[in-house]
């Protein structure tokens, strides 16, 4: 009995190994692997993917056909469940991920540091997208709201937020000494997160001033560019030409660039590799 052996040849191989050593297929790897321990454990896909999108359901089936209240209201939950899944979740999976050394063991191959924190990100983020967009649709095919005005701001502060969150969950891993003390380390930044009218309190709830000030928070120029993305209209009522969109939230953008920047320096300076012990 005889039998060839093939071999891949050495375009094949040199193909393999560039892909290997490229941070975007890094990262798509990552992300293939997140997603398949999440599929593995069923509590797990349950807490962080149908509980959310269910309660938010749930949260704004009661503004039918309510136009402007309605949309106010999906942004409010979409903070809601940016804050809780990408903030606080991601905090219990960078501690967990690192007091388990799987970030230690990912660290010792090809991947730079800033893929492997995107990368362990990137399931969450992505969790979150497909959660707000199943609530977008919802609410515009069950609930009777308006479709977007201008999607692409909203696109770009739903990625704009979610980064923020990640990038500050990153940060506070480094206090957080395990998956089940997250839920003391995230409380004060859950608070600060939510403080912001439009999130957890309607806007107009509090004082005039107090809220100006409050806007300046990471989710004050989120929740605004939702809005006048959704509505094409500011919060004082002044419509918007599609155009005009970008520029009311010019403004918002640069605030949200500001908080990315400190976000990003402070998960830089803080992360911790390895293990918190005692």
């Amino acid at each position: 009995m005889s039998g060839t052996m093939t071999t891949p040849s050495p375009t094949t191989a040199a193909t393999s190994g560039d892909r290997a050593t490229r941070p975007i297929w890094q990262m798509a790897a990552m992300l293939k692997m997140e997603l398949l321990a999440l599929r593995r454990s069923w509590t797990s896909t349950a807490m962080s993917v149908v509980t959310p999108l269910m309660i938010a359901l749930l949260l704004v089936s009661e503004y039918r056909g309510q136009t402007v209240p309605g949309v106010r209201r999906v942004v409010s939950v979409t903070t809601l469940i940016m804050v809780f899944l990408v903030h606080h979740h991601l905090t219990t999976v960078y501690a967990s991920r690192r007091q388990e050394l799987v970030l230690k063991r990912l660290r010792a191959g090809l991947a730079s540091d800033r893929t492997i924190l995107f990368g362990t990100a990137s399931s969450t983020v992505a969790i979150f997208l497909a959660q707000f967009l199943a609530l977008a649709v919802y609410a515009v095919l069950v609930l009777d709201l308006p479709m977007p005005r201008n999607p692409l701001v909203m696109v770009v502060a739903l990625l704009f937020g979610s980064s923020i969150m990640a990038a500050f969950s990153a940060a506070l891993s480094a206090i957080t000494r395990s998956s089940e003390a997250a839920m003391l380390t995230t409380l004060p930044t859950v608070v600060i997160f939510l403080a912001t009218p439009g999130a957890l309190l309607p806007l107009g709830a509090l004082p005039e001033s107090l809220e100006r000030v409050l806007w300046f928070l990471p989710n004050g120029p989120f929740t605004e560019v939702m809005r006048v993305g959704w509505l094409g209209r500011t919060d004082e009522g002044q419509t918007l030409s599609f155009a005009g969109t970008f520029i009311e939230t010019l403004p918002s953008f640069g605030v949200l660039l500001v908080w990315l920047v400190v976000a990003l320096l402070m998960a830089g300076r803080y992360f911790r590799w390895e293990p918190r012990h005692g």
